[in-house]
């Protein structure tokens, strides 16, 4: 019970602080740590709540005793649920988090992974019908005056630029452009947008989920800028931004300029002094404290168990 409470409590405390996130600035010093950070954040609210459902049906002390202790646990629950009204209202509770929340979370999951694999699909299929390749770019050209570029992530990704942007942009320009598409599909961060935004279908009224999904796509943007940096000076990939601040981009795809370009514009042409090593391996330590919290919280008993048995010998 008390491992329950706890554990409730680190959920609760997790959503209510977690969004305040949003305001820490080494995030865009270190945008994969802050990447990982949001990651960390919600899978732990969620595991805090689902293991506090576990321990409210389970009494976590068995785990130490096997397999066939567990199913013991699990059936002696059930009987007094049902025996007495006094462990109904627990049992269902835990029967909610321990069950239905983690279907419910992986059905929505899924059911993201899903859509934006059909909408990937149909975005190829039109592409298709209107781009021609560019060989020397290794891109799909499509004839449209806006500038745009984006690239379209799955089995077949391709990178896709208008004839606007290649009238608009500067060669370094474009090729920053080109760099910052193809970081995008070889660190395959559609996963992590898809990821962020199937918590938020699941729990759409909760600011953690909202937030850090708006925070991971800002994020990774950054981090292609980084990677496009790395092939064309930093102003070239600022001024590519500011070219295509106007662009319009299906929902499929993922564009140059859609995301805070106002910052990863002021970003890119002062860019901040890189993070101490210390201080990132002191996050990163923090991150799997952070992970690792809802674990240590709901084996303390079976610790404490196998402790007392260690003494008794």
């Amino acid at each position: 019970m008390i491992a329950g409470l706890a554990l409730a409590a680190t959920g609760v405390a997790i959503l209510v602080a977690g969004p305040r996130l949003a305001n820490a600035a080494w995030t865009t010093q270190a945008p994969r740590l802050g990447i990982l950070a949001w990651q960390a954040l919600t899978f732990t609210a969620v595991a805090a709540f689902v293991l506090a459902g576990v321990t409210q049906l389970i009494p976590i002390t068995t785990l130490a005793d096997g397999l066939g202790a567990v199913f013991h646990a699990c059936a002696a629950s059930i009987a007094s649920a049902y025996g007495s009204a006094e462990f109904l209202p627990g049992a269902l509770m835990g029967t909610v988090l321990a069950g239905i929340l983690p279907l419910w979370v992986l059905s929505c999951v899924a059911r993201e992974l899903v859509s934006g694999w059909r909408r990937r699909r149909e975005l190829h299929r039109s592409i298709d019908l209107v781009a021609e390749p560019d060989h020397q770019l290794g891109v799909l050209v499509v004839d449209v005056a806006a500038p745009a570029a984006f690239c379209v992530p799955g089995r077949t990704s391709r990178i896709v630029v208008t004839t606007g942007t290649l009238t608009a942009l500067a060669d370094d320009e474009l090729q920053g452009v080109l760099a910052h598409e193809a970081a995008h599909l070889r660190a395959r961060h559609n996963l992590a947008v898809a990821l962020s935004q199937a918590l938020v279908r699941a729990f759409p009224r909760l600011p953690l989920f909202r937030t850090a999904s708006a925070q991971t796509r800002q994020l990774i943007e950054l981090l292609a800028d980084d990677a496009a940096a790395e092939h064309v000076d930093r102003v070239s990939v600022a001024s590519a931004i500011v070219s295509l601040a106007e662009m319009r981009a299906p929902a499929a795809a993922m564009a140059m300029a859609q995301e805070g370009a106002a910052l990863r514009v002021s970003r890119l042409l002062e860019p901040a002094t890189p993070m101490d090593p210390w201080r990132h391996r002191l996050l990163a330590g923090g991150l799997w404290a952070v992970l690792l919290t809802p674990v240590l919280i709901a084996g303390l008993p079976t610790l404490s168990a196998a402790l007392s048995d260690l003494c008794n010998i």
